[in-house]
């Protein structure tokens, strides 16, 4: 880095030369330029906790419209004053906008860079932005030097392989997978690339069941069997090394997702396999055979046609009273799961739950009890579109309307039949129907149920890892990728989670060992892990500061979950499998028989969680107790809500005696009900007519929940606490 007195130096030169290259059009300001001189030093040294990239440039703005008249006039005292004051300060300020790393940019090459290519955007810019320019510029000339042009040359053994595809086309209870499989069973080796670790398991069982000898492979969970001739696994687990007889690649319709798209264009393009079994919906069947052609290996089509009918339904589902035996009603969140399935079974039907953040052999159970018909209906996200076989004779859309991660939207056609696909069950049920609660929701399936659904146009690209080699910041290395054009159908794959958990590491990164490996790094960030759940992304960034510490990591604890209940053991499920996972990738020992004990016993303690009565999830105005409609997304009525608006005084009263906890002792909330208003009373007629209350001292810590920073250690590690939320 150049020397503060260079590059204010510079800095001077920069506004001087401007002030000479160009005339201005009036002299607005001529009369004024000195007085705003001493003005403008005044705003730069005012104190402030942080100053804006926006505030700093209007800072540099400001200074070249001085400094135009004070070098037009040659007034040596202005010009002084510039000199030694204005722009020592605004060197100060720029530099201390920027991270000590940043700084490193500032050499005698960026300046002559900046004096040739940008002269005067000193005058209107940061020094920052200026150089993270300058550095975006070199990154992005490296990237483009040593990623190939086409994705599809990345792979060089399979381009010299000439391998063949057999592609499964159809619609959902068509069988397609299990024609996949058949050919998968006869296969001296081979691999099931699926999309859960659920389905990796299923076909696992399969394969087992047919006395082959088989391995899985999750990123969760690794079962090795001796002369194990098939893998069943995830698609993200797929070895480009090694070499298959037969592979099978399911539900290849998600290569467009942009989160976990790009393992299916990974896997296409890199499998080394002489036969290819590729299922997928119609949509796909475009842009998969593009990349087939691309690589230059042939394939064949295999179409198939449901194997039961799929009606919609002429009536709309009235809630509970429609609801059937063998019905599965559909809506988004976990919530809206649970609150359904509470209802159900207060109206007398059992219902199973799907969702997300159920782990798999929960799932499965879920699924046995429907499939036995110990509870007659099952209520589940849009989780159950995805390969699990339950035999629904109709599914009922309660919600049409989903959140994606940014905002609500109706659902595509493409999840319409996805999930619709699931009604009816070859040799259960001949005829499968779709319907969904209301007038209003029906229409909204009916005139998507029939329409075509639209050919994926785009397929996902994954990050290059050659980059990791790159002498950059990994965030800045991700940024600039991203923004690099990919020739179609290639679209680059989401990183804000990774940013996001790379900013999170990036704060205490003098405390992670091998922070500066990126391949290392990169290994840390790419845990599939819940990023909005606080505790897990603290337990994530523990194991990341002290996987150096012991040859193992610290074994996670119930202590370190903040939520209560159900919540609390789900949230410690995904402890473990962040434990496993994260092991797996640093290469750290792992307690095989306390995790595997570890996972029983939450496994069985979620079931107990769901089988008891589900009536404490309905949901209900935490104000009044009053039951709220059907996915309703506020949590307070709708009478509430027009007291709370029409009279807050009242609002405030009802919110006291409508919540059954409030000033119970240990909840750690105030009495707002009648004690509270006699107490306020009180302090009013002690205080005289004014009504002005004495504030109360509130004592450290009272009533406060202890919450973790990011740079703390979990409950239940050595030296630290943590009561983060989901």
């Amino acid at each position: 880095m150049v020397q503060k007195e260079k590059l204010a130096q510079f800095y001077f030169n920069q506004y001087r030369d401007w002030s000479r290259a160009f005339k201005k059009r009036n002299n607005d300001g001529k009369k004024t330029y000195e007085q705003r001189i001493d003005k403008l030093l005044e705003e730069m040294k005012a104190p402030r906790n942080r100053i804006s990239q926006a505030h700093l440039e209007e800072f540099h703005r400001q200074l070249r419209n001085v400094a135009y008249f004070a070098f037009r006039e040659e007034n040596r005292f202005a010009i002084m004053k510039i000199r030694d004051l204005l722009l020592e300060e605004l060197v100060r300020l720029d530099l201390g906008s920027m991270r000590p790393e940043d700084q490193e940019l500032l050499t005698a090459r960026f300046l002559d860079y900046l004096r040739e290519e940008k002269p005067y955007e000193i005058c209107q810019r940061t020094i920052g932005r200026l150089a993270a320019s300058y550095a975006g510029a070199g990154i992005r000339s490296q990237i483009i030097d040593m990623v190939p042009a086409r994705p599809e040359t990345e792979f060089q053994q399979t381009r010299q392989m000439n391998r063949h595809f057999v592609l499964h086309i159809g619609p959902t209870n068509c069988g397609k997978t299990f024609q996949a499989l058949e050919r998968l069973r006869r296969a001296e080796t081979g691999v099931y690339l699926g999309p859960l670790r659920l389905l990796a398991l299923e076909v696992y069982e399969k394969i087992k069941d047919a006395g082959i000898p088989c391995t899985m492979l999750t990123g969760e969970e690794r079962i090795y069997e001796d002369n194990s001739r098939i893998t069943s696994s995830t698609v993200e687990m797929l070895d480009i090394d090694q070499k298959y007889e037969v592979a099978v690649i399911d539900e290849a319709q998600m290569i467009a997702d942009p989160d976990r798209g790009h393992s299916w264009t990974r896997a296409i393009l890199g499998v080394q396999a002489q036969e290819i079994h590729v299922c997928m919906s119609p949509s796909a069947e475009k842009v998969v055979t593009h990349l087939i052609s691309l690589c230059e290996d042939t394939y064949e089509i295999h179409r198939y046609e449901r194997k039961t009918a799929l009606l919609c339904e002429e009536a709309p589902v009235r809630f509970p009273e429609d609801v059937q035996e063998g019905d599965a009603l559909i809506v988004f969140t976990k919530r809206a799961v649970l609150d359904i399935a509470g209802r159900l079974e207060r109206s007398g039907l059992r219902a199973s739950v799907i969702y997300g953040s159920l782990p798999p052999e929960i799932r499965r159970r879920q699924i046995r009890l429907f499939s036995s018909h110990q509870t007659r209906v099952v209520v589940s996200t849009d989780a159950i579109g995805m390969g699990l076989n339950l035999p629904v004779k109709r599914i009922v859309f309660v919600q049409t309307d989903k959140f994606d991660g940014s905002r609500t939207r109706p659902l595509k056609i493409s999840e319409i039949r996805q999930i619709a696909g699931r009604a009816g069950r070859f040799g259960i049920y001949d005829t499968g129907y779709v319907s969904a609660v209301g007038e209003e929701g029906l229409e909204f399936i009916r005139a998507h149920f029939s329409e075509p659904e639209p050919e994926i146009s785009h397929v996902s690209l994954g990050f290059p890892q050659v980059l990791l080699d790159m002498d950059e910041p990994l965030d800045a290395v991700l940024k600039i990728w991203k923004s690099v054009e990919t020739p179609p159908p290639f679209e680059k794959v989401s990183i804000e989670e990774v940013l996001f958990l790379y900013e999170k590491a990036y704060k205490d990164r003098k405390e992670i060992d091998g922070f500066e490996d990126k391949h290392m790094l990169y290994r840390m960030l790419t845990c599939s892990l819940d990023i909005k759940n606080r505790d897990i992304v603290d337990l994530w960034l523990y194991y990341c500061k002290t996987y150096t510490a012991d040859v193992s990591l610290h074994f996670p604890s119930l202590m370190m979950c903040s939520d209560n209940g159900l919540m609390k053991y789900e949230t410690f499920y995904k402890m473990l499998d962040l434990y496993y996972q994260f092991s797996i990738r640093l290469g750290k020992e792992i307690d095989t028989e306390r995790l595997s004990a570890e996972r029983e016993k939450t496994e069985e303690t979620i079931m107990r969680y769901l089988t008891k009565d589900k009536k404490d999830y309905i949901r209900k105005c935490q104000y009044c107790g009053a039951l709220l409609p059907l996915g309703a997304q506020s949590r307070i009525c709708d009478s509430c809500y027009a007291q709370m608006k029409g009279n807050r005084s009242l609002f405030a009263r009802r919110k006291g005696s409508g919540r059954a906890d409030a000033g119970k002792k240990g909840t750690g909330k105030k009495d707002t009900g009648k004690k509270g208003t006699e107490k306020k009373d009180a302090v009013s007629a002690s205080t005289g007519s004014s009504g002005k209350r004495r504030r109360r001292r509130r004592r450290p810590g009272r009533n406060r929940k202890n919450v973790q920073s990011g740079t703390g250690t979990p409950t239940g590690t050595p030296g630290g606490a943590s009561a983060g939320t989901e």
